[in-house]
């Protein structure tokens, strides 16, 4: 049995769908992430799972039991929001007693459980603080706290680390996805960052337009991408548009048929798995690589790499692409690209 399941679950304000008839579920004590673009039902749907937002149609399981219609309060479900929500007047230690006095818990056993909080995420020495007095790594881990220390059947997260600065993301990442693990509470992650979210999820959903487009390990969406959208959304990507003919579509090297007869296909490369060689170059390749010639027309410094601007033979817009060696603009140079790092639609 899913611990968290949502079954055919729908949202309208107007004519906009929010969410259009999502089912999803959680098994065990996964990790589930949900990306997409602003705007995609990403935040609606935990909100409706957290109870703060009353569904058109559809119902919510927790652990079997039908939460649809309970409070917020009433769900056993704990939500961490993406601006923290401390209150400003209070105290670190009463931040995260906050929840545990709203359930009417004793003084001695708030008192015990929020010093394990504080112990738990490194906050000890804090809790007189106000939270103007923290940083915002300390902020996070406040709410976070407050989430946990309330023995949630299942944790939401909405954009837990928007507010922290890049180099502080990424090793949040390590710290948040072990965390999870060593509490051994579902979770349901919310996020606009694919990387974040393909880093330490257990499963990923895709969410465009109120709609669930893929659902899967991080692998098999990034890998197996079932449509345009995803395929864009999900990496590090460049997309050109070639033309199709009675079903076909040649591009390089490579013919492919597709289902329907459009007239355009798009082609989805992702833009650091190029290998950029000179153009003379007598380079082996794989069955199913894809090969393209063109000529280096401009380049960006990137640190680690560079990125081109690519003219390429038989393609009537650029391609741009990533990759560390230097190549000098005007340089005619051959691009393979490995099966499973292009995709056409």
């Amino acid at each position: 049995m899913a611990v968290l399941e949502g079954v055919n679950l729908k949202k309208y304000y107007g004519k906009v769908h929010a969410l259009d008839d999502v089912s999803f579920a959680i098994e065990g004590n996964e990790l589930l992430a949900v990306i997409g673009p602003s705007g995609s039902g990403k935040t609606t749907l935990l909100r409706s799972i957290a109870g703060f937002v009353k569904l058109d149609g559809g119902r919510i399981f927790l652990h079997g039991e039908d939460i649809t219609d309970l409070a917020p309060e009433k769900r056993n479900v704990a939500m961490f929001f993406q601006n923290y929500a401390l209150w400003p007047h209070m105290t670190v230690f009463e931040n995260i007693a906050y929840g545990l006095k709203l359930r009417k818990i004793d003084k001695k056993t708030i008192k015990e459980k929020v010093e394990w909080a504080l112990e738990f995420l490194g906050l000890e020495g804090l809790a007189d603080r106000k939270p103007s007095q923290l940083s915002g790594g300390q902020q996070q881990r406040v709410a976070l706290a407050r989430a946990i220390v309330v023995e949630p059947k299942v944790l939401l997260l909405d954009e837990p680390l928007s507010n922290l600065d890049a180099k502080i993301r990424l090793r949040i990442r390590f710290e948040l996805k072990a965390l999870q693990q060593k509490l051994g509470i579902p979770t349901l992650y919310v996020t606009h960052d694919q990387e974040e979210a393909l880093s330490i999820a257990d499963r990923v959903i895709v969410m465009h337009e109120g709609k669930i487009l893929q659902s899967g390990t991080p692998e098999e969406i990034y890998r197996n991408p079932r449509n345009l959208f995803v395929a864009d959304f999900v990496g590090m990507n460049t997309i050109v548009k070639v033309p199709a003919e009675n079903g076909l579509v040649k591009v390089g090297n490579i013919t492919k048929r597709i289902e329907n007869e459009q007239k355009t296909a798009s082609v989805v490369i992702r833009a650091d798995e190029v290998n950029i060689v000179d153009a003379t170059a007598d380079v082996s390749t794989k069955e199913g690589d894809l090969v393209l010639i063109g000529v280096i027309k401009d380049r960006l410094y990137l640190g680690s790499k560079y990125r081109y601007e690519v003219e390429v033979e038989d393609i009537n817009e650029p391609l741009f692409v990533n990759h560390e060696v230097d190549v000098a603009p005007g340089k005619k140079v051959k691009m393979i690209v490995p099966e499973g790092s292009y995709f056409i639609f």
